[in-house]
């Protein structure tokens, strides 16, 4: 009986192991597959055109990339380390060296914490893939990211220093000046933020009486001085200022706090998780607190600012939960059930799937950053007006002009808000819907050509810009796809004179808006802008569904299953396509074929994409069912 009870418990002991096991695996799949996607935000670009700058030329002193700058001072110098490592990254691997990079960053960001408690490892990296999933919309590849990796190590040795013994605290007193060095040189003074981590760790210190104050004053006394140990010297804790008070930064949204529903749906869990770990853990409860409120304040301030908070209720979470009695013991508990431990475990990981893959989809989906490489929307804007030799002052929206700056243009505007200035930046987003005050820019600057990324605004009425110019008669539309806009001033000359889109604007190219009549002329003028549009870039599919709507009207239905079957193959996440293939089967009368597209549009279109009639689909379900 003895040596069956040893073979029985070693056989329990070694399944729990192997539920473990899978149960951390599938976390790391989670994580892997939340971490994977295209680059794609706008900004990306001009962090990547001055960090190959700064290698080629030297120091950034003039602004090298608007036209309307032209010998001003070049402020945006405060991120210039992570600029040249994200463009060594680029330059050596182009999209793959970014994706590495990413990884790398996010698995230090997130995964630091591990080191708190490797006892339950599986059950932190289920904390840690509901982090990343819940961070997922700010992990874009900028050097936000640096910031968030370095927090991370700074708040570890802060709860390091707590917990270690004198040796370890005296080299962790050295490492720490060492690290906010390196952090003021990749993102300016966001290293102040640990500063203020490192001094929530001194009121804990003081409150311990321990005897170690004067090194911690010392050690606080470097820290100080770090963020001017940079090129840009004082003008990092400048442009922090500048970026608190001028008031630009009131015109980006991801500057601004998030509404309470919107703040609470990321965060909020891991504010009540945070909080019961504390109040369970009681370790260093001084320190943890000031640094969860203090964090959770600054996440209020900015939307940007929310991933902090993860990251630190992340961490304290581990931290205090390794101390906290009731929580070991309920683990304990559950692993002891045979049945129930197993089943939690599939149900908690069917349910964190889920939950991962509905976040990363709909943010893929809706940013076109689906699976590996690099979503481009101002590549054939920016091709279409090189081959057509279109020279002179160029307009462009705000969002344009990263990736525009990159491909050698000389912009209007970038993403540097403070470089340009609040009544600057105001002038250019107003003249998207005030017609004096594009005129009066326009009088200003004396524009030969305009490029609008229209898409991020698509859902706006009036469209700003495209509406706007469209009315006027001095500008043509000359480019469309399905990103961007090009318009050039009616007389200016280009290579090939290229003919003017009459029929299509961007609002009916987006709203895939067809008149009810039309004369065959007007019919003929609208597939040939279409093509057009077709012909300007290949992996946009707009004009491809509304020219297959059209053929749709008329009953050319091989023509149109032939443009939407194309167009799919280009953008097989775009649910627009199956539902423009929905309607052609429903012209058709091939009603269990149109509820097949229609069941495929709504499972393309993910959680937050797709508001469709249910009347019409009871509809198609009654007449496939009476077909039958």
């Amino acid at each position: 009986m003895g040596r069956l009870s040893t073979v029985y418990t070693y056989c329990y002991s070694w399944s729990m192991k192997v539920i473990r096991t899978i149960f951390s695996l599938v976390c790391l799949g989670l994580i892997l597959y939340l971490c994977t996607y295209k680059i794609g935000n706008t900004d990306f670009w001009w962090h990547i055109k001055a960090g190959q700058m700064l290698r080629d030329t030297g120091w950034i002193s003039t602004d090298p990339f608007a036209y309307t700058r032209i010998g001003e001072v070049y402020l945006a110098t405060h991120e210039w380390l992570a600029q040249v490592i994200m463009s060594i990254f680029y330059d050596t691997g182009g999209w793959a060296g970014i994706t590495i990079l990413r990884f790398t960053l996010i698995s230090v960001a997130f995964g630091i914490p591990l080191l708190l408690h490797r006892k339950n490892l599986w059950v932190n990296l289920f904390l840690i893939a509901l982090a990343i999933a819940n961070a997922r919309p700010a992990l874009t590849d900028r050097p936000q990211l640096f910031t968030f990796a370095i927090f991370s190590l700074v708040l570890l040795l802060c709860i390091g220093y707590l917990e270690v013994g004198k040796t370890l605290r005296k080299k962790i007193l050295f490492v720490l000046p060492v690290l906010l060095i390196l952090w003021s040189n990749l993102h300016g003074a966001a290293s102040l933020i640990g500063i203020a981590l490192f001094g929530a760790l001194c009121v804990q210190q003081f409150f311990n009486r321990r005897s170690d104050i004067r090194f911690l004053s010392l050690c606080l006394v470097a820290l100080l001085i770090t963020p001017l140990i940079a090129p840009g010297g004082f003008g990092n804790i400048t442009y922090l200022y500048d970026l608190f008070t001028e008031k630009s930064a009131s015109l980006i949204a991801e500057w601004q706090p998030a509404t309470w529903g919107w703040y609470l749906r990321h965060t909020g869990i891991f504010w009540i998780l945070s909080v019961l770990s504390i109040w369970s853990g009681r370790r260093n409860v001084l320190f943890s607190l000031i640094t969860l409120l203090g964090i959770g304040y600054l996440s209020r301030t900015a939307q940007r600012h929310e991933v902090l908070f993860i990251i630190t209720a992340l961490t304290l979470t581990i931290y205090q939960l390794r101390f906290s009695a009731q929580w070991n013991a309920l683990l304990a508990q559950l692993q002891s059930k045979r049945i129930l431990f197993p089943v939690a475990a599939v149900i908690t990981l069917i349910s964190l799937g889920f939950y991962s893959h509905v976040r990363a989809y709909d943010i893929n989906r809706n940013d076109n950053l689906f699976g590996f490489g690099v979503f481009e929307p101002m590549r054939g804007a920016s091709d279409f007006i090189k081959q057509q030799e279109i020279t002179g002052n160029m307009f462009n929206n705000y969002n344009a002009g990263g990736e525009l700056l990159f491909r050698d243009h000389s912009v209007f505007l970038d993403g540097r808000n403070l470089d340009y200035g609040y009544d600057y930046v105001l002038r250019a987003v107003n003249a998207g819907v005030d017609q004096k005050v594009w005129n009066d820019l326009d009088k200003e600057y004396n524009f030969t050509h305009a490029v609008i990324y229209y898409n991020l605004q698509a859902q706006m009425d009036p469209l700003p810009y495209t509406d706007l110019l469209d009315s006027d008669p001095s500008w043509v539309l000359v480019y469309l796809d399905d990103w961007a806009a090009i318009y050039r001033r009616a007389g200016i000359p280009a290579r090939g004179d290229t003919e003017s889109i009459q029929t299509i604007t961007p609002k009916i190219l987006e709203n895939q808006k067809i008149p009810s009549e039309m004369g065959i002329g007007y019919f003929r003028d609208m597939e040939s802008d279409l093509n057009t549009i077709i012909s300007n870039r290949s992996d946009s599919v707009k004009a491809s569904m509304h020219l297959a709507k059209l053929y749709t009207a008329i009953e050319q239905y091989d023509e149109a299953e032939k443009l939407l079957e194309d167009a799919s193959a280009v953008q097989p996440k775009n649910f627009r396509i199956y539902l423009g293939l929905m309607k052609l089967r429903m012209e058709q009368g091939r009603w269990d074929d149109a509820l097949d597209f229609v069941k495929k549009a709504k499972r393309t279109a993910g959680y937050s994409g797709l508001s469709i009639n249910e009347d019409l689909i009871d509809s198609i379900k009654q007449k496939a069912k009476s077909n039958r």
